[in-house]
């Protein structure tokens, strides 16, 4: 009897289970975080698991933003200087009158509180202290960082259940944050 042993392990069964497993994870982890008023960064999530002449990439991408919960913006970074009584328009303001009309409140108090939370937010940075009050596990940064210390063993025991194979997985390899780093 012959058995040809297959050169190549087919591994994109066991990373697409990996990732599934990870991306749930961090869509849990987000809504611990205090990070879900549209859910709109869970939603953003998505991977895609691509072969490469070595074998296959795992690759996890989400909304851009996600960055910055990930890492925070120091104060320094915040793009708001206080009023300078020019009347132009500022996207971040813009962003933070949007999120509090998304909470309920009518536009005059949307603005009011847009601008005494940008306020916050050049004194302190993001996130604000007082954000995390909306936190259920008491982090409001690291969402990424920490999932993947957590599940780095669970990920290599599917790989290797799905695929049959002892397989070692290095952190540095399996995330590369260092090109989207944001200036701390």
């Amino acid at each position: 009897m012959i058995y040809n042993m297959p050169t190549k392990l087919d591994l994109k069964p066991a990373l697409t289970a990996a990732m599934e497993r990870l991306k749930t994870a961090l869509q849990e982890r987000l809504q611990q975080q205090g990070h879900r008023l549209t859910g709109s960064l869970e939603k953003s999530l998505r991977y895609e698991v691509k072969p490469t002449p070595d074998g296959y990439t795992a690759v996890m991408t989400s909304a851009e933003y996600g960055i910055y919960v990930e890492f925070g913006v120091r104060a320094a970074r915040i793009p708001y200087g206080g009023r300078t009584g020019r009347g132009g328009k500022s996207k971040y303001i813009e962003g933070l009158i949007r999120y509090f009309q998304l909470r309920g409140l009518p536009q005059r108090e949307a603005q009011r509180a847009a601008f005494a939370t940008a306020n916050v937010h050049r004194r302190e940075g993001m996130p604000t202290r007082a954000s995390f009050r909306f936190s259920r596990n008491g982090e409001r940064t690291g969402f990424v960082r920490s999932v993947l210390t957590e599940n780095l063993d669970g990920i290599a025991a599917i790989i290797a259940e799905k695929a049959g194979a002892q397989i070692t997985i290095n952190l540095a390899d399996v995330i590369r944050l260092a090109k989207f780093t944001v200036p701390v």
